[in-house]
């Protein structure tokens, strides 16, 4: 088990990519997301290469439609 850091949440995973853990919280299907992890913007073609380490941080930011 490790430590990330999830939208500023502590939480606790298995050894993992940024894919598997998007897959997880069901994120990965949605259109409109962008990932940082520890401060870098991670192209969507880059997450299942990127191994997450304990105490990463992870930013999502999903959009949305308004007016």
């Amino acid at each position: 088990m490790m430590t990330i850091y999830l939208n500023g949440i502590e939480n606790q995973v298995n050894d993992s990519s940024v894919e598997k853990l998007l897959k997880d919280r069901g994120l990965l299907e949605k259109d409109g997301i962008a990932l940082a992890l520890n401060n870098k913007v991670i192209p969507r073609a880059n997450w299942n290469t990127i191994v997450l380490k304990n105490n990463d941080k992870i930013l999502i930011i999903t959009a949305t439609q308004g007016g």
